[in-house]
């Protein structure tokens, strides 16, 4: 796969970021002009029916590349496979149960900001968990990022206009940063052996799966919304999933994946000037001192210094070896230089949950 030009580069940037800030605005415009974690306007879907949609209409997208590559590369599927797959696919639903949620309570620079903050959690679940040594970076990271949460949940508690619900909303959205880590940490598990897209689709139907129960006994409507709210249901699942970061993913090709890291950090900022910008929505003043903190946190845990990707290979340099990685690549699928020229986009495709 040859480099990309740099007027190219700089598109697919800006392009990439658009795409994944766009999701929370979308989630919003679905919800409708009050929006409400199991109810809603006329027309307007609840928070809960959004997330139960996109994890469905997510695996149906991504079910027939799903089926190609079990089959071209006869995938064994193994009952543990299966457990482990379940068991990620009901930590993403939770996920996204209590990010939409939150985006229905708070503002969408406060959910977005303190969602962002599980790449931090992940290190720590690595140390915790799987007896990954942690270092001082780590540590320092999610002081960070924790002090800024509290800030930013301080300062929604505090303002006149967003009060008790508003905290709610920032505990939802930090409670939904704890859940993508768990789904982070089965997956790097259950990807060992599994192509991305198999992964993907199978963890995003039992997601799907777990908050169809939950959308029935809360009395959530699944159906009867206007088209508006289709389109930007439908939106969610092809702009942040399927372009914005597999348009990440193409650009490994040419750029260092530290470069790809930050300007993936920059989603918060990204939404909230598109929640500023169409939605008239503004933060609180602490939220200008909280989420920096936040992202400089999740920036000094995560980001290394790494090697250039060698043009022509399209891999990223993997942060934890003879694992699946908790960004999305499959290292399993990683074969000759004719075998990566022959894949489509898709093969490869980022399947962090889009936010």
């Amino acid at each position: 796969m040859s480099p990309l030009p740099r007027p190219m580069v700089a598109l697919g940037l800006v392009v990439g970021i658009l795409a994944v800030s766009a999701s929370a605005i979308l989630a919003r415009y679905a919800m409708g002009d009050d929006p409400g974690v199991i109810t809603a306007p006329a027309g307007a879907a609840p928070a809960l029916a959004v997330a139960f949609w996109r994890t469905a209409l997510g695996a149906l997208a991504l079910a027939p590349f799903a089926i190609r590559n079990a089959r071209r590369r006869r995938v064994p599927l193994t009952p543990q496979r299966h457990r482990q797959m379940a068991a990620s696919g009901l930590a993403l639903g939770l996920h996204f149960a209590l990010f939409q949620g939150a985006l229905a309570l708070t503002t969408v620079a406060s959910a977005v900001t303190l969602a962002t903050m599980s790449p931090v959690f992940v290190a720590l679940g690595g140390w915790w968990f799987l007896k990954e040594p942690t270092g001082r970076r780590t540590w320092i990271g999610m002081a960070l990022t924790m002090a800024g949460a509290i800030v930013v949940g301080v300062g929604d508690a505090t303002a006149i206009d967003l009060g008790f619900e508003a905290l709610t909303g920032d505990v939802m959205a930090f409670g939904s940063a704890l859940a993508v880590t768990a789904y982070l940490l089965l997956g790097r598990l259950a990807r060992r052996d599994t192509p991305t897209t198999v992964y993907a689709s199978g963890v995003y139907a039992w997601a799907a799966l777990a908050l169809l129960p939950v959308c029935l006994l809360t009395g959530t409507s699944l159906v009867g919304f206007d088209a508006p709210t289709w389109l930007a249901i439908a939106a969610i699942v092809v702009g942040p999933q399927l372009l914005g970061h597999t348009v990440f993913n193409a650009l490994l090709s040419t750029i260092p994946a530290t470069l790809v890291s930050i300007v993936v950090l920059s989603e918060p900022i990204g939404a909230g000037l598109l929640a500023w910008l169409l939605l008239g929505e503004l933060p609180t003043a602490l939220f200008a001192v909280g989420a920096p903190l936040v992202l400089l946190g999740v920036a000094v845990a995560t980001v290394r210094a790494r090697a250039p990707v060698v043009a022509g290979e399209g891999i990223e340099p993997d942060p934890w070896p003879s694992e699946p990685r908790a960004d999305g690549t499959d290292e399993s699928v990683q074969g000759s230089e004719d075998q990566r020229q022959s894949r489509t986009l898709l093969d490869d495709a980022d399947d962090r949950p889009d936010r």
